[in-house]
C-alpha cells in the first residue's frame, strides 16, 4: 500500500461502538465484548480497554397514529407495503427522547439501501433512495398535519 512501511507497529488503537438490542443489559454486553477481545488477542499483545460510555437499548412502539401515517407514506412512495427491520436499538438519545416525551412516537429513518455500506469506506446511496425517502417524508408531514 502506498505510504506504508514494512515494519511492525509498536502500538495500535481502535475505537469500537457496540450496538446492543433491547433485552441486553449494557454492562453484560460490555463484559462479553471485553472478554472476547482479551481472549482473542494475538501474539501476546497487551490489550487495554477504556470504556467511554454505555447506553441502554431502545425499542420503539409500533402501533400509534404517526407510525400508521408513516407506513402509508412509505407505501405510497415505494409502491409496496412497508417492512420493519430492527436496527440502531442502542442509540441512547432515543431513551432521552422517550423519557422526556413519554407520549411521543419515535421513528428513526435513514437513507440507505442494501448495497450502500452505511458507515463504511466508499459508502454510497442510490439517488432514487433519497428521492423515495424525501417523498415519503413529505407525504407523511402533509397527511399527519391534518
Amino acid at each position: 500500500m502506498v505510504g506504508s512501511s514494512a515494519a511492525i507497529q509498536p502500538k495500535a488503537r481502535a475505537r469500537l461502538n457496540l450496538r446492543i438490542p433491547p433485552g441486553v443489559e449494557p454492562q453484560d454486553a460490555l463484559k462479553a465484548l471485553t472478554a472476547h477481545l482479551e481472549s482473542h488477542t494475538p501474539w501476546h499483545a497487551k490489550v487495554t480497554i477504556e470504556t467511554e460510555a454505555t447506553g441502554s437499548p431502545f425499542r420503539a412502539a409500533t402501533g400509534g397514529p404517526a407510525r400508521t401515517a408513516m407506513e402509508a407514506a412509505f407505501a405510497a412512495s415505494y409502491g409496496r407495503a412497508a417492512t420493519t427491520e430492527g436496527q440502531g436499538g442502542s442509540i441512547p438519545l432515543c431513551n432521552v427522547f422517550a423519557d422526556t416525551y413519554p407520549n411521543a412516537e419515535i421513528m428513526l429513518m435513514g437513507v440507505e439501501e442494501p448495497k450502500c455500506l452505511i458507515h463504511a469506506p466508499n459508502e454510497s446511496v442510490d439517488p432514487s433512495e433519497i428521492e423515495h425517502m424525501a417523498f415519503a417524508e413529505a407525504l407523511f408531514l402533509a397527511s399527519y398535519a391534518k
